[in-house]
């Protein structure tokens, strides 16, 4: 080997090895909060949120009161009116006026007051929102992991069952050799040797689409590997929560729950805005005026000056406006119906959350408990199989069964090792679920954030 050749397999064995060694191992956390800090749709929120905070700043400037300045300026040709004294004149002459006016509602029936209360819950509204849709991603992304976690168990039993068959079939081809076993034997094994490899084919192939959609849902933009390790060793036992209590829990801090509640005071606010209509509104205003005008001259015809126009042209203006309404073709009585069916509509919107969230609780725990008696039940059945399977290998290699019952017991030990596997992972989803609706969010712990 020449020098060169043998120098670059070093440097090649280096750099792969440090990328091994390098590659990152992903739990359940990790995966939540990457998917979390990455997400794209989050920013749409973001920006919502932001919307419904310059709406509520604004209802709260609307209480100050208005100012306005305007000027205008412009030469008059033939027949005008002389502003000093409003005679027509016939003379070309210059003039502009200012202007410098405020207004306020002394009182509008609170709905300035009513709009800022409305858009507070407007504001909380897009909060629990944004919040409610990290909670979504959070369980996107562990259904996708555990699916992964699923399929790479089933390959472990899968790889498993591939390499007992290829022991047994080297076992067998010397029986058959010897005499001792049927070539037919020998045949049916190879078959189910090939059959079992196209299992594990298959169940690649699905763990790799699963950990495709997991990479997508956590906007993971790379071809590389991911190593997933589930550290979670709970130990499966039975749970003794109630659904009331699990009920009241949740509604007190869950973003889901508390936003068809903001949605209702925030339709009764709409109520109150639209019932303002009907009250008297007060507005009081006040204004500042001067004008120029070459018209403007002293006895002796000449021009006065600007600056003793602007001072001595002034006026002022105090005033106060009242405005009642009589008759507005009904549409106001109209608008404060559909603003009724509106809270209407929202009540009965928060009633039936209530009662799809009490039921979807309910049934998980009748789940978990169910699932807590399943995997107790195929662990036993595990240790049984495991040593019927034993028990059939030696039978079969004695010629006491044929293949047939031998494959029996040998699939039925795999097909209970993924029950058991099965049953885990969907108690470990179960149990999240019910943590979640006690208030944990479990992907914010300190270990996902080191």
């Amino acid at each position: 080997m020449h020098l060169k050749q043998f120098i670059s397999i070093i440097i090649f064995t280096f750099l792969t090895g440090n990328s091994l060694n390098a590659q990152q191992t992903w739990n359940l956390n990790q995966c939540i909060s990457y998917a979390i800090e990455n997400n794209i749709n989050l920013k749409e929120y973001e920006i919502l949120n932001k919307l419904s905070l310059e709406d509520l700043n604004q209802s709260k400037r609307n209480l100050l009161p208005g100012i306005s300045a305007s000027t205008n300026a412009g030469i008059s040709y033939g027949r005008s009116i002389d502003p000093n004294t409003n005679d027509f004149i016939n003379t070309e002459f210059f003039n502009n006026s200012y202007n410098l006016g405020s207004s306020i509602a002394v009182f509008d029936g609170f709905r300035l007051q009513n709009q800022i209360k409305y858009q507070k819950f407007r504001k909380q509204i897009s909060e629990y929102n944004q919040l409610n849709a990290i909670d979504d991603i959070a369980f996107s992304v562990m259904t996708s992991f555990f699916d992964v976690i699923y399929y790479e168990g089933m390959l472990e039993i899968a790889k498993e069952q591939v390499e007992a068959s290829k022991l047994n079939l080297k076992t067998t081809e010397k029986l058959t050799e010897v005499g001792l076993k049927a070539k037919a034997d020998l045949l049916e094994m190879r078959a189910n040797l090939e059959s079992e490899e196209l299992n594990r084919i298959q169940i690649e192939n699905n763990r790799k689409t699963a950990l495709l959609r997991l990479k997508q849902q956590m906007n993971f933009v790379s071809i590389d590997e991911m190593l997933l390790t589930n550290e979670q060793n709970s130990v499966i036992q039975e749970s003794i929560e109630n659904p009331q209590s699990l009920f009241d829990q949740f509604t007190l801090w869950s973003p889901y729950y508390q936003s068809f509640e903001a949605n209702l005071k925030a339709t009764e606010k709409g109520l109150s805005i639209s019932r303002s209509n009907l009250y008297p509104s007060i507005f009081a205003s006040g204004s500042i005026n001067t004008r120029y005008s070459e018209t403007n001259t002293t006895e002796s015809g000449s021009i006065i000056g600007f600056k003793e126009q602007f001072q001595n042209n002034k006026s002022q203006y105090l005033g106060a406006s009242l405005s009642i309404p009589l008759f507005s073709r009904w549409a106001y009585r109209s608008n404060i119906k559909k603003a009724k069916l509106d809270v209407e509509r929202a009540k009965t919107i928060l009633e039936s959350e209530k009662q799809k969230l009490f039921f979807e609780m309910a049934n998980d725990l009748t789940d978990l408990e169910a699932l807590n008696k399943e995997y107790n039940q195929y662990v036993k059945r595990s240790e049984v199989d495991k040593l019927a399977f034993k028990a059939a290998e030696k039978k079969f290699e004695q010629g006491l069964i044929n293949v047939v019952e031998f494959y029996i017991a040998k699939n039925r030990l795999a097909n209970t090792n993924s029950q058991v596997l099965r049953a885990r992972l969907q108690w470990e989803i179960k149990m999240k679920t019910i943590e979640f609706y006690k208030g944990q969010r479990f992907w914010e712990t300190e270990e996902s954030l080191q």
